[in-house]
């Protein structure tokens, strides 16, 4: 191994087996976006009546929570917390999260790729458990902190990922951001104009997949306490440039499902066809 001993291996192996990633990554540009204030009362995890209107399958939190939660090992210890989420924004897919380990426990310049559906609430905690255990994954590298946010951009970083954990590679294009990049990140029209900007996503840690984006159109479009909810799928990414773009025109504005950004905190109660409107598309 050539940045650990094995005594320091087997001694994450009982609290905590982190798969980590040897792979190469061209250097390139990764914008780093802001992330914005968020209130208190937006939803953390789904509640008991929204368990009864969603499948029992699926375990919805938002995005912005998620990063830089704490994760529990096996043994219930706490071992690190979630640096960013790794989001094809081709598929929704959220394969990975990115955890860094709390400086007590493992000392390492290095961030670990670990599977999203790995992670789970831990209880009434407000932290994830991961208990994972594979010594091979554990003995591959990790990813260097300098160089992590361009990694998560470059597609054969995250297709050796894929690789490492038995996945199979997304067909076709695929565009790979940090969730937090995402979050603040402006949305255009189909002509070009800056109509808004994402606020949250929701995640659903069964499916690996991003539930929905929500999105604040700017005031000169609607009320500015309006939010709207679209598949993350709905916004399209402009091949040259990192720009979203979202099929719309004003006129539309008026027939589109949107819920009041001071009751955000009640979307865990609704069914997710009640305020997610699908994917628009304007007259050609």
């Amino acid at each position: 191994m050539n940045f650990l001993s094995r005594n320091r291996v087997n001694r994450i192996i009982q609290t905590l087996s982190i798969p980590a990633l040897a792979i190469g990554f061209a250097s390139g540009a990764a914008a780093q976006g802001a992330m914005p204030a968020m209130k208190k009362d937006m939803p953390v995890a789904m509640s008991a009546k929204d368990m009864k209107t969603h499948p029992a399958t699926m375990q919805a939190m938002r995005a912005s929570k998620l990063i830089g939660m704490k994760v529990n090992g096996a043994q219930g210890k706490d071992v690190g917390e979630i640096k960013d989420l790794i989001v094809n924004v081709n598929t929704g897919d959220v394969r990975y999260a990115l955890l860094e380990f709390d400086p007590g426990f493992f000392k390492s310049e290095k961030l670990f790729a670990i599977p999203v559906k790995e992670l789970k609430k831990d209880g009434d905690k407000d932290a994830l458990r991961y208990a994972e255990t594979s010594r091979q994954k554990m003995e591959r590298a990790g990813v260097d902190k300098a160089d992590w946010k361009k990694a998560v951009d470059n597609r054969r970083y995250v297709e050796g990922l894929d690789q490492n954990y038995g996945y199979k590679p997304v067909a076709g294009t695929s565009r790979s951001f940090r969730a937090s990049e995402l979050i603040g990140k402006d949305v255009n029209s189909r002509a070009g104009k800056d109509i808004g900007d994402i606020k949250e996503l929701v995640v659903d840690l069964n499916s690996s997949k991003i539930s929905y984006a929500v999105l604040a159109f700017d005031p000169s479009w609607t009320a500015g306490e309006k939010l709207y909810a679209f598949p993350l799928t709905a916004f399209k990414m402009n091949k040259d440039k990192d720009d979203l773009m979202l099929d719309v025109d004003q006129s539309m504005i008026a027939s589109m499902k949107a819920f009041d950004a001071n009751k955000w905190s009640s979307l865990n109660d609704l069914r997710h066809d009640e305020f997610v409107n699908p994917t628009p598309m304007t007259k050609r």
